[in-house]
């Protein structure tokens, strides 16, 4: 303990304390700059690699096109309607913003298959979460509940599409 305090007192230690602190910042700042990556065993600083920035456009594409396809069934959704949506169509948008919440984790979670099983697990929590809702006995059918799982199969099978689209690109760039 001794020896610490005689360290830290010590009049050499307490000038070179700014070069080091200088030092430490020239090294994060020419490893951001330069995209160089300085790894250790508990730190690493710079170096944004390629593939955190490919899976952000890869989420951000994910989102996007979910949303879309989501707001486009609405004229779908009006389309099996013999009347008026409840609430003006409020009702219907409020249900698909819920499934587009539940699609959000599904790409959060990176974990889209196109396996049957998978498919299948998730057309029921789908058409489960819009059951639960006080919907209309028009969309309570058998013929819509099978058009839900299409759609649902028709997602996921595009959300697969866009990161093998993407991975593919990454790959393609980090060769060159």
């Amino acid at each position: 303990m001794e020896q610490i305090t005689n360290l830290f007192t010590n009049q050499t230690f307490l000038t070179n304390i700014p070069m080091v602190v200088i030092l430490i910042v020239v090294v994060v700042f020419l490893a951001k700059m330069l995209k160089v990556k300085i790894r250790t065993e508990h730190i690493t600083i710079g170096g944004e690699s390629a593939d955190r920035w490919n899976e952000r456009k890869i989420i951000q594409e994910q989102t996007d096109f979910a949303h879309e396809f989501l707001m486009g069934l609405m004229n779908k959704v009006k389309a099996t309607c013999t009347d008026e949506l409840q609430y003006g169509g409020w009702f219907a948008k409020c249900i698909l913003e819920d499934i587009y919440d539940e699609i959000l984790c599904w790409i959060t979670f990176n974990h889209i298959t196109e396996d049957e099983a998978y498919i299948s697990t998730k057309q029921v929590k789908i058409c489960t979460m819009v059951y639960t809702y006080d919907v209309r006995p028009e969309f309570k059918t058998p013929e819509f509940q099978d058009r839900m799982k299409q759609w649902v199969t028709e997602m996921i099978h595009e959300l697969v599409r866009i990161r093998k689209v993407y991975t593919k690109q990454s790959q393609g760039d980090s060769n060159e």
